[in-house]
């Protein structure tokens, strides 16, 4: 465990061998009741992990709040074992609208994963080898992670304020990669905890299949005010870190999105026809137009939701057009 600094303290969970990523696990101890930003996945290695942290750093559940940035497992999965031991928790109420994270439509009941893969192009009639591919898939890593469940919270909307001792956290919105992700910023002493809206060497998805939410616009203006309102703070993320120089890695993210869109522009340009998302991005990622083996299967879906994201936010600036058939959505360049 590391003092990142004074009364803030990081714990990271490594996954060897495994697909996960690091896990950073974030306190705020103070006499009175202490804060925990998010918890981990739901499994015993993660528990204990946080049941030692807490030990060490003499935190009874009791006096435990827990924020949750966005509503992911790997966020929320240890949530119910700790508010059944006293804690209390809070999150932003626009996080529960699930139905626009595709990562909550695969792991939901098998007429959403339809719908989902629907909207991207991956049907039974059209694309029979992948479609069954993944719904085998999507059924599997059901079966492994187990239903994501609700859980109470307070609720708490960006303009909330949180304080514990001398740290006055405030609520603020980081649209982008889910809906209603938030992170906390103290002012005072120029702290941010921002989620998975930021990460070191990693572009993060913008993760959702839903028309007009305009995410990946919403995400780039928040990653612009982490260049300029929050320029000097010093940034917790939830995985990986430290960010050194936000205006380097959020110009990193923008650039890569950017350029992935002018990607995609080409590409309906030079197909010269409607295609679908799923479609744009087998051309986009060079990837095969078969059927993914389950180890490439996360990274699939992943392109599909980039592309997606890509595809609307062109389509919102006028770049591009759109339009559905049949649950489908299809895109071209402007006739």
């Amino acid at each position: 465990m590391e003092e990142l600094c004074q009364n803030v303290f990081q714990q990271t969970i490594k996954y060897p061998g495994q697909h996960s990523i690091p896990r950073n696990l974030l306190v705020v101890k103070q006499p009175g009741r202490s804060l925990m930003v998010d918890t981990s996945t739901r499994c015993e290695q993660d528990l204990e992990f946080v049941d030692r942290m807490l030990k060490d750093l003499e935190i009874s559940c009791e006096n435990l709040d827990i924020f949750i940035t966005h509503d992911h497992p790997d966020h929320t999965g240890l949530v119910a074992t700790l508010a059944a031991r006293g804690a209390r928790v809070f999150m932003n109420p626009e996080e529960v609208r699930r139905r626009t994270d595709l990562l909550h439509c695969y792991l939901s009941d098998e007429q959403t994963r339809v719908e989902s893969l629907r909207t991207v192009g991956v049907t039974e009639s059209d694309t029979p080898e992948v479609y069954r591919a993944v719904m085998d898939y999507t059924s599997r890593a059901y079966r492994e992670l187990g239903p994501q469940k609700d859980f109470d919270f307070i609720p708490a909307p960006p303009g909330t304020i949180l304080e514990y001792g001398e740290f006055h956290f405030e609520v603020i919105s980081l649209k982008g990669h889910t809906y209603g992700q938030c992170g906390l910023y103290e002012p005072a002493k120029r702290l941010l905890f921002c989620g998975d809206q930021m990460l070191v060497g990693i572009v993060p998805n913008v993760g959702s299949q839903q028309k007009n939410l305009g995410m990946l616009k919403s995400y780039l203006e928040t990653l612009d005010q982490m260049k300029h309102k929050y320029k000097d703070c010093h940034y917790f993320p939830a995985h990986y870190g430290p960010i050194e120089d936000i205006e380097k890695e959020a110009n990193r993210i923008i650039f890569s999105y950017m350029d992935k869109c002018a990607i995609m522009k080409r590409v309906l340009e030079e197909q010269g026809t409607w295609m679908t998302t799923r479609d744009v991005g087998v051309r986009a990622y060079g990837r095969s137009s078969g059927p993914p083996d389950y180890r490439h299967f996360f990274s699939c879906t992943m392109i599909w939701i980039k592309t997606f994201s890509c595809l609307e936010y062109l389509y919102g600036e006028g770049f591009i057009e759109r339009t559905e058939r049949n649950g489908i959505l299809y895109w071209c360049a402007n006739m």
